[in-house]
């Protein structure tokens, strides 16, 4: 799926009719970029318009079923644009179109302010996105038609604000989370599945009941009424479970928010500083013990290590020599032999000592020329200072160098810490006292209790009705033999047969699938985390295949406590798994990302644009201030971006405009309808 364009027409702050595409009209002016143009970026400042837009997808594929009933009497009181109601307006409008494999759609939403409701439409459109015509369609239908598409449970995945994405990291033992990753791998379809075959199963036995007479066969009717009776007892109770489960989950949820906000509307507490002060202490006590041994062991040997390279190079290079012109020696003492008996011959008149010099070097020459001797290698003379033994020689030029190494990171981690230490320090005198949490604390463990108390019956119940499944099968299997063996299977009897063996091969499948979905979504998510985090402290990455949960372990094979981690590291393992559930689930759906790098730092921010969003799908549309996709991070996408527009509130007229470009690069041009 691929969203085409969202119009506006007096819609919340958008004042007018403005509509903002998403993809190029031509579609085909890209196709010379070696980059997929994946990425459509939309900024705005806090208060401009972003969340209006979010509001307004969810509005357009889910109506209230995705608010609750107090958030979305509020959303229809002001869905229509203040400016326009002034004007003597009373009706505002959303209209979202989206291209899938069945064909191109638009979805438009209009509000009335005076009746307080929505009317809704559904169009067809062509290929140049214009209405052919409507396509008339009851509310479940139109709901249907949405869930086949993006199902209302696994819109959280695909939608969402990035701050918040991180209590999935929290949240994902709940019941309702569990589904929804089991819906978007397709797990859920299959056990729907598991269940029509039961349902046709007990339909067909109990059709057979009303034809067999055999008291045998009628004693494992009996056992099998008995065994339907109990698993209908523990389907029910075990939705009654999953409803007090949701209850809870809730309830845990909000506990928990209520209390983080306890604690970050207040400053830093002196047991918090204390403790910072005391992590930062033992940062600096390792940066200094590094610069300690540093010093002691590689400093010296890093200073003379250019001394030490040139010293080797004059050795070898005289030790060279050296055989060289030993080599050369051997080659000439036959002549030397000649020449000093040559010249001892009296000569008349005498040769001068200067004449003697002459002929030794010249027939050296000519020696050498007759006898093809090589001397080449010392034609360039060498001064040779050093007196070594071949001992002395070999340990000096085997002496170990010293390995050059990169210190600034250490030196600018440690000036951090330093900085860090004399903020806090600076903060110790004027911070307040512990928070006290005991009472949500309380409430908390006892809203956790409950739950491990029902989960816990939750397994029993599974385990029971998968037993009692198992003991069904069983007796139908046996059912089907003695009535074979009686007489030839009639109609009924083959399709319990099929039926039984049609449901054991599913079953098979399940537990196979499970297993290979979980090895899938293991793998991805090491993937992603492996190129997304800078530590190497995260080990082995594991999928429960029952619970479908996630766990992580440190390079000790520790289990880390994902709750413990900073809210930026819950923020990136979050997405890591929903990056993960988008590999494995194979759909193409476009993702709408709110404030996708708020609280992270700079590494884990360019991490995040290099290797997630543009590879997470074909189209990511991204909501951001000016102060996440900043000018640098703005540059590195430009080459995968589609589309960008800016939200800007003007003061004057009371109304968002919607601009072409990004804060750096801006086409005004605030009517694009």
């Amino acid at each position: 799926m691929i969203f085409e364009y969202i119009k506006f027409k007096n819609y919340r702050p958008y004042y007018g009719e403005q509509t903002m595409y998403f993809r190029n009209k031509n579609k085909n002016q890209n196709n010379f970029s070696i980059h997929k143009k994946n990425i459509v970026l939309i900024g705005g400042l806090n208060g401009h318009g972003k969340t209006s837009l979010i509001n307004a997808i969810f509005i357009c594929f889910y109506g209230r079923r995705k608010f609750k009933q107090k958030e979305y009497d509020e959303l229809m009181r002001n869905a229509v644009n203040k400016k326009h109601l002034s004007e003597g307006g009373k009706e505002g409008s959303i209209e979202l179109a989206f291209t899938d494999e069945t064909g191109s759609y638009a979805i438009e939403v209009t509000f009335n302010h005076r009746e307080l409701k929505e009317t809704r439409r559904v169009y067809e459109l062509n290929g140049d996105l214009k209405k052919t015509r409507e396509i008339a369609t009851t509310e479940q239908a139109f709901y249907d038609f949405i869930d086949q598409r993006i199902p209302i449970d696994v819109s959280q995945f695909f939608i969402f604000d990035a701050e918040k994405i991180r209590d999935l990291v929290g949240e994902q033992e709940r019941s309702e989370t569990i589904r929804a990753i089991q819906k978007v791998v397709s797990l859920e379809l299959y056990n729907q599945l598991l269940k029509d075959l039961d349902h046709i199963s007990r339909e067909l036995t109990s059709d057979l009941r009303k034809q067999v007479k055999d008291d045998d066969i009628k004693n494992l009717f009996d056992r099998l009424e008995e065994i339907n009776e109990k698993l209908d007892r523990f389907e029910s109770e075990e939705k009654q479970v999953d409803e007090k489960l949701a209850i809870l989950n809730e309830e845990e949820v909000n506990l928990q928010r209520k209390r983080r906000e306890m604690i970050s509307h207040s400053s830093a507490t002196k047991q918090q500083l204390n403790r910072w002060i005391g992590e930062y202490e033992e940062k600096l006590k390792q940066h200094k013990d590094f610069f300690k041994k540093f010093k002691e062991k590689d400093l010296q040997q890093l200073i003379l290590l250019p001394a030490i390279r040139v010293l080797k190079q004059n050795i070898k290079r005289e030790k060279e020599y050296l055989e060289a012109k030993f080599r050369e020696k051997l080659q000439f003492i036959d002549y030397d032999n000649f020449i000093v008996k040559l010249l001892e011959i009296d000569t008349d008149p005498p040769l001068t000592e200067k004449q003697k010099i002459q002929i030794k070097m010249n027939g050296r020459d000519v020696w050498a020329k007759l006898n093809n001797i090589q001397r080449n290698v010392l034609k360039e003379k060498i001064q040779v200072i050093h007196d070594l033994s071949n001992k002395d020689y070999q340990t000096l030029i085997n002496y170990p160098e010293a390995r050059s190494r990169d210190i600034k990171p250490v030196i600018e981690e440690m000036k951090k810490a330093e900085e860090m230490l004399r903020k806090y320090q600076s903060q110790l005198g004027d911070a307040p006292d512990e928070i006290d949490t005991t009472e949500i604390d309380e409430k908390i463990k006892v809203c956790n209790q409950k739950l491990g108390e029902l989960r816990v019956r939750k397994k029993q119940l599974f385990s029971l009705t998968r037993k009692l499944r198992d003991e069904r099968s069983r007796i139908q299997r046996e059912i089907t033999e003695k009535e074979r063996v009686k007489n030839e299977l009639g109609p009924i009897e083959q399709k319990i047969d099929l039926i039984t063996r049609l449901r054991n091969a599913t079953q098979e499948f399940i537990d196979q699938v499970t297993l290979l979905k979980a090895k899938q979504l293991k793998l991805a998510v090491e993937t992603i985390i492996e190129q997304m985090f800078r530590k190497n402290e995260f080990g082995e990455v594991k999928f429960h295949p029952e619970k479908f949960t996630l766990t992580i372990y440190n390079q000790e094979g520790k289990e880390i406590d994902l709750m413990s981690r900073s809210e930026g590291e819950k923020q990136l393992i979050a997405l890591a798994m929903i990056w993960a559930l988008t590999k494995v689930s194979g759909t193409q759906i476009p993702f709408v990302i709110d404030t996708p790098l708020a609280r992270l730092d700079s590494i884990h921010r360019s991490n995040l644009v290099h290797h997630y969003f543009t590879k997470l799908s074909d189209q990511v549309i991204i909501l951001s201030t000016d102060t996440e996709i900043t000018q640098d991070f703005y540059e590195e996408l430009f080459p995968f971006i589609e589309k960008s527009y800016l939200l800007t509130f003007d003061e004057q007229e009371k109304y968002t405009k919607i601009e072409e470009g990004y804060f750096f690069e801006k086409v005004t041009n605030p009517w694009l309808a």
